[in-house]
């Protein structure tokens, strides 16, 4: 009975696995290139998840509310604000603004999202005028809570900066009879304290805010690999329509 002895492998056998060995890989590479990209192609057309956009934070403030309490930036983290901009003489040019938010803040309160989730906070544009007790009058006005909705004034230097620098409003000083021109804008701000998105001068539209409140919401909340597929989505600027 012979024996069988394992010869050593010609060069050309080892050139031949070799080759069979590169071609694999080479043929595994382009695999999972294409699975790359038709992923990345996948993402981009389904946009299984949406964001929106994140802008910057806002500059530090320190401000004063309707009952003369002082309101810090860091006071408003780990909630949503809808900041929007008015002033107690404002009168019928805010009037539809005004409807707009109340509809926001009732639809928020019905959902129990208000206070527990979400703020209001409204900034004079007009701080050399409207002192504490006027914002307390014009949130009696709103009929709304200060504990949900603050209302704040200061001096017009640091109101300035916030609105001009932070938000990007350019307004001027009031005439003799209040009247002054505003590029007013409702705002959402994230907890972290980013600007998320704007809404037109007369209020957001309802169902766009909630969306907007549900899209911050899931974001914020995310953890793990989803984490990873939020910031994908801001790399592929999967913002909603």
């Amino acid at each position: 009975m012979g024996l069988d002895i394992a010869l050593p492998a010609t060069t050309n056998e080892l050139t031949t696995r070799r080759q069979v060995i590169i071609r694999l890989l080479f043929g595994l590479g382009i695999i999972l290139i294409g699975g790359l990209i038709a992923a990345f192609l996948w993402f981009v057309i389904a946009r299984p998840v949406k964001v929106l956009p994140r802008g910057e934070p806002l500059p530090p403030f320190a401000l004063t509310d309707q009952r003369g309490n002082r309101l810090l930036d860091s006071d408003l983290r780990g909630r949503m604000v809808f900041i929007s901009l008015m002033h107690s003489r404002c009168g019928d040019e805010c009037a539809e603004q005004n409807r707009r938010l109340l509809e926001l803040r009732q639809a928020l309160q019905t959902a129990g999202r208000l206070g527990s989730e979400v703020l209001f906070l409204t900034i004079t544009l007009d701080p050399a005028h409207d002192t504490p007790a006027d914002l307390s009058a014009l949130a009696g006005q709103l009929g709304v809570d200060p504990q949900s909705w603050r209302f704040v004034t200061g001096d017009p230097r640091d109101v300035k900066m916030l609105v001009g620098g932070g938000l990007g409003v350019y307004y001027t000083e009031p005439d003799e009879t209040g009247k002054l021109y505003a590029e007013r804008r409702t705002f959402l701000i994230d907890p972290v304290g980013n600007v998320r998105t704007s809404y037109p001068a007369d209020g957001p539209p309802l169902a766009i805010a909630l969306r907007d409140v549900d899209l911050i919401a899931r974001e914020m909340g995310s953890q793990g690999a989803m984490r990873l597929v939020y910031e994908a989505s801001h790399l592929f600027v999967c913002y909603p329509e």
